[in-house]
């Protein structure tokens, strides 16, 4: 009664992380899609307070790269290639070697590479290939959805929330 595998759920009350990168505009879209769903979205960002590009309501940001872990979520959605927070290793190697300057921040790829590991479902757009594969996450794993905006890639990935986690990572057979 208490097993999670072969079972199906509804996805309300499901907590989505949506990291912030550089699609504004879709991370807008797929906030107000998530709370449509009845899910809970909680934008993560290298800061707290808000997001603002000056073309539609600023977001409020509810987790930092910080204060973010896997655990909480459900769903790992990737508003494209999140850059470093200032005070990451990353951003602090870019100020002494210009190569380094697009290096994702290693607080994402953790919380990434956790999610993957714990089975959870993951997406993105804009870019997120690159945070996928920085993490070491195949693309064309399963539970791994990848497109070109967000309310697609959520709506495939609301479709693998039904199962609450990706069982196919995780063999059977030895």
């Amino acid at each position: 009664a208490l097993s999670q595998v072969g079972g199906e759920w509804p996805a309300d009350g499901r907590i989505i992380g949506i990291v912030a990168g550089q699609d504004l505009t879709g991370l807008r879209e797929v906030r107000q899609a998530v709370l449509d769903a009845g899910m809970v979205p909680l934008v993560v960002a290298a800061t707290g307070g808000t997001l603002d590009d000056g073309t539609g309501e600023p977001v409020t940001v509810q987790r930092t790269f910080t204060t973010a872990r896997s655990i909480e979520f459900d769903a790992i959605l990737l508003a494209g290639t999140p850059a470093a927070g200032a005070d990451a290793y990353a951003a602090r190697d870019a100020k002494a070697d210009e190569s380094r300057a697009h290096v994702t921040d290693p607080r994402v790829l953790l919380l990434v590479s956790e999610a993957y590991r714990h089975g959870k479902a993951i997406g993105g757009w804009s870019g997120a290939l690159h945070v996928l594969e920085a993490a070491g996450v195949p693309d064309l794993a399963p539970g791994v959805v990848l497109g070109d905006e967000g309310p697609a890639v959520l709506g495939e990935l609301t479709g693998l929330l039904a199962k609450h986690r990706v069982w196919e990572r995780f063999p059977t057979e030895v």
